[in-house]
């Protein structure tokens, strides 16, 4: 079974928005002065969780998942949080994420995290983030996306101390 993630209200699948963010938050990041690694640089890569989980395990120091939720109230920006684990929580960059985005106006849901376990998290030996950016009714614009990766670069930034 392959699960290409909900679709927004004007028919564009969240991959590809997941991709057109990706790569805006990439350049604004390879601008900051970061390396990235990108698990996916195109639509045809299939990947399940552990396998892209692994790769970020072996070759980065940080790997932030991002998506969109499937619910459809506009509700804002949150992160999934491991459920009770002190060592994982103390690695999850959400908060600093989180910070960032509201920083840059972007709306926020409840207190910007919610309890999930998740494979990508479970599995992870490094700081690792799955991260809601909206859902299927919020504005997935040019304009939006680079909103939110100036955001997510203030989070990063924060994250790593610069």
């Amino acid at each position: 079974a392959v699960s290409s993630g909900m679709t927004f209200a004007d028919g564009t699948a969240e991959s590809k928005v997941t991709l057109a963010m990706a790569k805006v938050l990439k350049t604004k990041l390879l601008n900051a002065g970061y390396d990235v690694l990108m698990i996916r640089e195109s639509d045809d890569v299939q990947l399940d969780n552990i396998a892209r989980t692994v790769i970020a395990n072996n070759n980065a120091d940080c790997h932030i998942a991002l998506h969109w939720d499937s619910t459809s109230s506009n509700k804002g920006a949150f992160f999934m949080s491991v459920p009770s684990n002190a060592t994982y929580r103390a690695m999850e960059p959400g908060e600093s994420l989180i910070s960032g985005l509201k920083s840059a106006g972007v709306k926020i849901y409840s207190k910007g995290s919610m309890e999930m376990d998740l494979t990508q998290t479970s599995y992870s030996t490094i700081p690792s983030v799955d991260i809601e950016l909206g859902d299927k009714a919020s504005d997935h614009s040019g304009a939006t996306l680079e909103t939110l990766a100036n955001g997510l670069l203030t989070g990063v930034n924060t994250f790593f101390g610069q």
